[in-house]
């Protein structure tokens, strides 16, 4: 619809950019922006603290967050994940991470190269840290868990604490030095979960 208001400049009269438009679009924004603020206070999304490895400054490659079970109550599993991810000294938000982006939170997920459950372990590595059962038994949550935490917090360790390392060992292998454009990937999506 074309306005014809001699003397008015036609921005103002509306149109993508005009200030009718702009207008919309902010109320629209701020709508939304209040919207992710009341979901986040009802939520109880919050961090507890966050302290840096290195001193005087954050690195974020080395950052260790302890959130402890609040922002992540509510997501499946998450007693059992806080539960050893705390035992064998994994961040709870790492240990998400991982879970998340390995099987999205589905116990029954099977990988393409024999990898089973939430933690999509392998049953020779499940098998080196320690597990005695059938490879149908790691689709049990908690031994998918226990299992696969005991390996990512062997990751952790071997990995110095930085994340991009740790998800390196995690993915590749704890003998594996050099990053690999696969593990990369991994590491920009972990990074992402944990926010």
């Amino acid at each position: 619809m074309k306005i014809n208001a001699p003397g008015v400049c036609p921005a103002l009269l509306g149109g993508r950019h005009g200030a009718i438009g702009v207008y919309t679009h902010m109320r629209n924004l701020l709508t939304a922006a209040a919207a992710a603020l009341l979901c986040l206070a009802l939520t109880g999304c919050e961090t507890t603290g966050v302290s840096a490895e290195t001193t005087g400054s954050i690195s974020t490659d080395k950052l260790t967050l302890s959130t402890g079970v609040s922002g992540y109550a509510t997501r499946p599993y998450a007693k059992i994940i806080a539960s050893y991810a705390k035992q064998y000294g994994v961040p709870v938000a790492l240990a998400h991470a991982v879970v998340r982006i390995e099987s999205n939170y589905r116990p029954s997920a099977r990988g393409a190269h024999g990898e089973i459950g939430l933690m999509q372990i392998k049953p020779a590595t499940a098998r080196m840290m320690g597990y005695s059962g059938s490879a149908k038994g790691l689709y049990n949550p908690d031994t998918n868990i226990k299992y696969g935490m005991k390996y990512l917090a062997a990751a952790h360790k071997l990995g110095g604490g930085a994340t991009c390392q740790t998800i390196l060992k995690y993915n590749a292998g704890h003998g594996a030095k050099r990053m690999n454009p696969i593990s990369a990937r991994y590491c920009t999506k972990v990074k992402g979960q944990m926010g």
